[in-house]
Parts: C-alpha cells; structure tokens; sequence
C-alpha cells in the first residue's frame, strides 16, 4: 500500500527501487555471472551492476552510469 501525505508546502515523493537484480533474459551468453545484471525501472534497460564482463556477453552499460546519467 502506498501512502502519500502531502500539506501545504509539502512536496511528495514516491521511492522505490530503481535498479533489480535480473537473471540473463535473453539467455544469450553462459558468461553472464549471477547478480551481474539488473533492469533499470526508469529507463527499462538492461545494464551490468559489476564491470569486467567476459567476451561474448552482450554490450550493456553500467548501471552505475545510467543512474549518474539520469541525475544530470
């Protein structure tokens, strides 16, 4: 359930988790380690969450650069 309470001068805000853990969907690549892919719930990209992915894994950014990204 989701509650917001919002006043006056309030401003409200809905929180929630922006990037999760995925297991490889495409089932493209057995060098994609577990917990090394997430989907970003804004963007709904794929990305890697650890860098240093092997040869024949799918191009995928950063999930740490897509959240810089979106910051900007």
């Amino acid at each position: 359930m989701l509650l917001l309470l919002a006043g006056c001068s309030a401003t409200s805000v809905v929180a929630g988790q922006r990037f999760v853990l995925v297991n490889d969907p495409t089932g493209i690549s057995d060098k994609i380690p577990s917990g090394a892919l997430a989907l970003d719930t804004r963007t709904g990209q794929l990305c890697y969450t650890i860098s240093g992915t092997s040869a024949g894994a799918p191009a995928l950014p950063m999930c740490s650069d897509l959240a810089r990204k979106n910051q900007q």
